[in-house]
C-alpha cells in the first residue's frame, strides 16, 4: 500500500490518528486540503475561488466537496509530490462518492480505513473541543451514516476502527498491520455490525 485514506464523520479521529501515524512513522504525511471559505485553518491551505477554478481547469482537482458553507478540494499534485519523496500520503475523506473519486483519480494503492463513533460520542467530542457548530457536525454525522447505508460499500473498506472503543495506539497498530498485510476487504454486513448502523441510524443524528 502506498497511501492511506481515512474516511469518517466529524470527531471520529481523523486528525488524531493521522498525528499518531506520523509520530510512529514520519513517512506518513497528511495531504493538506485546499479550502475556499472560512473557519479553522489547521490541515488546510486557503485558496480563492479564482485559484480553485484555475486548478480545476488544469485537471489537478481529484476530489471536491462542499460542506459547512465551504469548498474543500484535494490537489492530485500534492499526492504525487509526497509519493515522489518516498512518503505515505494520508487523505481525509467524508463521503463514499469522494472516496471512489480519489481511488479512481489518484494513482496510488490505497489502504481504506473507516473511522467511526456513534452520534452521542460525536456530540460529546464536538462540545468538548469547543466547536461553535456542533449541530452542523451532527448533521454531517447523520449524512455520513446515510451515505454508508445507501451506498454500495461491498469491499470498499479494508479496516474499520471504532475510535470510541479502541485506543489511539491500538488503532495505529491495526492500520500499520493492514498496510503491510493486504487485508481482506470488509463486507457490508461486517461494516454495519461493527458500526452498529441500522436503516434508521441516520435519524439519530438530528
Amino acid at each position: 500500500m502506498s497511501g492511506v485514506v481515512l474516511y469518517g464523520p466529524p470527531t471520529a479521529g481523523k486528525d488524531t490518528i493521522t498525528s499518531a501515524l506520523s509520530a510512529a512513522d514520519p513517512r506518513f504525511r497528511l495531504v493538506t486540503k485546499l479550502k475556499q471559505g472560512s473557519g479553522r485553518s489547521a490541515g488546510y491551505r486557503f485558496v480563492t475561488s479564482e485559484e480553485l477554478s484555475g486548478l480545476r481547469d488544469q485537471g489537478r482537482i481529484v476530489v471536491e466537496t462542499r460542506r459547512y458553507g465551504n469548498v474543500y478540494a484535494v490537489d492530485r499534485r500534492d499526492i504525487a509530490e509526497l509519493r515522489s519523496q518516498g512518503l505515505i500520503p494520508v487523505v481525509h475523506i467524508g463521503n463514499v462518492a469522494d472516496l471512489r473519486r480519489l481511488l479512481g483519480g489518484a494513482a496510488a494503492d490505497w489502504l481504506r480505513v473507516l473511522l467511526w463513533v456513534p452520534a452521542d460520542v460525536c456530540e460529546e467530542r464536538s462540545r468538548l473541543r469547543g466547536d461553535a457548530d456542533t449541530t452542523k457536525r451532527l448533521t454531517a454525522w447523520a449524512e455520513t451514516a446515510a451515505d454508508l447505508l445507501g451506498a454500495d460499500v461491498d469491499g470498499l473498506f479494508d479496516v474499520i476502527v471504532r475510535t470510541d472503543r479502541l485506543s489511539v495506539d491500538a488503532a495505529v497498530e491495526a492500520i500499520g498491520r493492514a498496510l503491510h498485510a493486504a487485508p481482506r476487504a470488509c463486507t457490508p454486513d461486517e461494516l454495519r455490525s461493527v458500526l452498529d448502523l441500522h436503516p434508521t441510524a441516520e435519524a439519530k443524528g438530528n
